[in-house]
């Protein structure tokens, strides 16, 4: 009767231990530095997305929050570092579209399974792109460069710097009937180097990349591939008005974690991250990026994540892009 009773009192202690332990992990967490793998080489835009957090997490976690770079294969090297760290919430993930919208489509065999490995933690934002030109080109607008385009099939080029910009020419390309050849480079100053010797002659780039050159008289901004005008260049109409109506490419940034985090880690998170993005000093640094911030629960950033990766994959689809 003894050995019963003690069993019975023993499962029931071990049951309620197993409820309060997510309790007593939110609790203690973090219990040290907590590191973000950021998957692109220190000074992108992702970097300094990520080190901006960072920042701002320390303040609010009483840890510290480092960023780890583990750039290489499009991003594939970092998410691989995060998918296989320990779920207890001390390894986690700033990330943009190419690595977990774009890459899963591109491979023939993806690496990882983003709505599987991952856990979602918090939306970040939205980088905004452009469509340039280069200075040489006699397009003003984005529909005088198609029809300039139209009238010189094969003869043109639009260059590429990520994947983001990739995808997003090659929608307009596709959409529009262009005949453009493709040619890739390792980051977008690069491709705008080689746009201004002649050799391609459009891009769609970062806004923050691509200004510079264009205040510069080196390059010509056609449209702003966004929701709504840009405060610095008013005059430059957005996709929308300039004939993409609901264009499906959005570069965004988020949070995540490894597959398996607990519920109270992933809240106590997202509550952290929340605050940090609805700072004046966060929101003014990431502005300066022209990065619109977009804070939001694991379950939204979880409608982001799958609603471009099915965007991603039917515009490589559509487009006939090569897997690899």
């Amino acid at each position: 009767m003894k050995s019963i009773l003690f069993k019975a009192l023993s499962l029931a202690s071990a049951a309620v231990m197993g409820l309060a332990a997510p309790q007593a992990m939110a609790a203690d967490f973090p219990s040290k530095p907590i590191r973000i793998v950021a998957p692109f080489p220190a000074g992108v835009t992702t970097d300094i997305v990520a080190r901006t957090v960072a920042d701002a997490l320390t303040a609010r976690l009483g840890k510290p929050v480092i960023v780890d770079n583990k750039a290489g294969a499009d991003g594939v090297i970092g998410v691989m570092d995060v998918v296989k760290a320990a779920p207890d919430g001390h390894t986690l993930l700033v990330v943009t579209n190419g690595p977990l919208s774009a890459v899963p489509n591109l491979k023939k065999n993806p690496p990882y399974d983003v709505l599987k490995d991952l856990t979602p933690i918090s939306d970040i934002g939205r980088a905004t792109f452009a469509v340039y030109v280069a200075a040489e080109v006699p397009a003003k607008t984005l529909p005088e460069f198609i029809e300039y385009a139209k009238a010189n099939p094969g003869m043109l080029n639009y260059a590429s710097g990520n994947l983001t910009g990739q995808l997003s020419f090659a929608y307009m390309a596709m959409k529009a009937g262009l005949d453009m050849a493709h040619i890739p480079y390792k980051g977008e100053t690069n491709a705008m180097n080689d746009m201004i010797g002649g050799r391609v002659q459009a891009i769609v780039a970062t806004l923050g990349t691509g200004l510079p050159m264009v205040e510069a008289g080196k390059l010509r901004i056609l449209a702003v591939i966004a929701g709504e005008r840009n405060a610095e260049i008013p005059d430059v109409p957005l996709i929308s008005e300039a004939g993409f109506q609901d264009f499906p490419i959005q570069s965004w940034f988020g949070m995540f974690g490894p597959a398996g985090m607990p519920p109270d880690v992933v809240t106590k998170l997202n509550v952290a991250m929340t605050d940090a993005l609805n700072d004046p000093a966060v929101l003014k640094r990431l502005k300066g990026m022209r990065t619109e911030v977009t804070p939001s629960t694991p379950e939204g950033l979880a409608v982001v994540l799958r609603a471009q990766l099915e965007a991603h994959g039917k515009i490589i689809r559509d487009a006939g892009i090569s897997l690899e």
